[in-house]
């Protein structure tokens, strides 16, 4: 399976890592106390925000566009919710707690678990790289 890896499928990890950074930026905004309502809306950490989650959602074009199977997306995507906890972390001082950790290892787990060679542990374990859809049809 792994000779079957798509390189292009980083591509959507970056963008997951840019998403994370619009995320932080975000909520920096919401943070603030703005002198009115508009400027809620229109200040450069909202405007950078929007525009890095623009930019990662060019990139999830780009990477599909390029060959990358549609259920590789949802996997990849997940890495966003490691870069969460880690830049809440370095920019909001929030702690790392055990169930962050945990949350992090399970999903370093399942991405790791998706992306196996199962036959190549052991022929017999290789039905276990077919879809979920060949065994319904």
């Amino acid at each position: 399976m792994l000779r079957d890896f798509n390189p292009w499928i980083f591509i959507i990890a970056i963008s997951a890592t840019v998403a994370s950074f619009a995320q932080v930026l975000l909520k920096m905004s919401a943070g603030k106390r703005h002198k009115n309502w508009i400027f809620e809306y229109l200040n450069p950490y909202v405007i950078g925000g929007y525009g890095l989650m623009f930019v990662g959602m060019f990139l999830n074009i780009f990477a599909y566009s390029r060959g990358v199977q549609y259920k590789n997306g949802p996997i990849m995507e997940s890495t966003g919710n490691i870069w969460v906890v880690v830049l809440s972390a370095l920019f909001f001082k929030e702690a790392i707690t055990k169930n962050k950790v945990l949350g992090n290892v399970l999903i370093f787990l399942g991405i790791a678990i998706f992306y196996i060679g199962w036959s190549d542990i052991s022929p017999a374990l290789a039905f276990l790289e077919r879809d979920i859809l060949s065994f319904f049809g």
